[in-house]
């Protein structure tokens, strides 16, 4: 039974750690220490203090502006504070519907951020951290043969091929676009297909493909961007992982 009270929690919860996923992001593009450097503001480099620091309320206080510079500040920021909280919320409600352990909670909000570094970092800087998905992998393949058991020596040459399969596709895409595609996203679509296995990666990458394909048909329509303009497909992919991973547990 979903508890409101938890929910609530988790809610908060992700609204405070969605302000440090995002500063992550930052700090992952710039090689920066994101455990122990205090954070600042990105134009005038001063240091914030907590009142700066509340997520959304701060930035309402401030009215999108730096406290110390004036200078404006991103809608990501609290953005990303709402869409962790959210993510974790919904989280929680997928382990309570389908009565799992507190363990594969743990493991959805892990993966969630991880997921949610990844988009603020393509949609801010059109890169995908490396360090996220070697870890990201890592963990779920752990996660997957030790806790939840459904790697094992059965399926795994079924796992490693369309893993493989999906590499392949994805290589050639870059090949064929001359840049239109990134080795990044080759990446995220391998860390995608350990996460959600098969065949939920396939449906995943056609969800992410599809979504991404509309976004830019859009924005060519409504003349937002040129044709050449660059278009972070990392989020896509992410939403399609999120579709396709939610619908193999409903299916389970």
């Amino acid at each position: 039974m979903f508890d409101w009270a938890v929910g609530t929690t988790l809610f908060f919860l992700g609204i405070f750690l969605g302000s440090f996923l995002n500063v992550v992001s930052d700090r992952l593009y710039r090689k920066e220490n994101f455990l122990t450097d205090r954070s600042k503001c990105d134009h005038c480099g001063h240091q914030l203090e907590a009142i700066n620091l509340i997520p959304i309320i701060s930035f309402i206080l401030q009215k999108g502006r730096c406290s110390y510079c004036g200078h404006k500040l991103s809608l990501l920021y609290p953005v990303s504070e709402i869409l962790t909280g959210v993510s974790f919320v919904f989280a929680y409600y997928i382990t309570v519907i389908q009565n799992f352990e507190i363990n594969f909670l743990i493991y959805l909000l892990i993966i969630f951020s991880l997921f949610l570094i990844i988009s603020f970092t393509d949609f801010k800087f059109y890169e995908i951290p490396f360090e996220i998905i070697v870890f990201g992998s890592i963990f779920s393949i752990l996660y997957r043969s030790l806790i939840l058991q459904n790697l094992s020596l059965d399926n795994l040459f079924t796992e490693f091929l369309s893993v493989f399969i999906i590499f392949t596709i994805f290589y050639l895409i870059i090949l064929l676009s001359k840049g239109g595609m990134g080795g990044g996203d080759l990446k995220l679509a391998c860390f995608i297909s350990i996460v959600v296995g098969y065949p939920a990666n396939i449906s995943a990458l056609y969800f992410g493909f599809i979504l991404g394909g509309v976004f830019g048909i859009l924005v060519l329509i409504f003349k937002l961007k040129k044709l050449k303009s660059q278009i972070p497909f990392g989020p896509f992919l992410v939403i399609g992982a999120l579709f396709s991973f939610i619908f193999s547990i409903f299916s389970f």
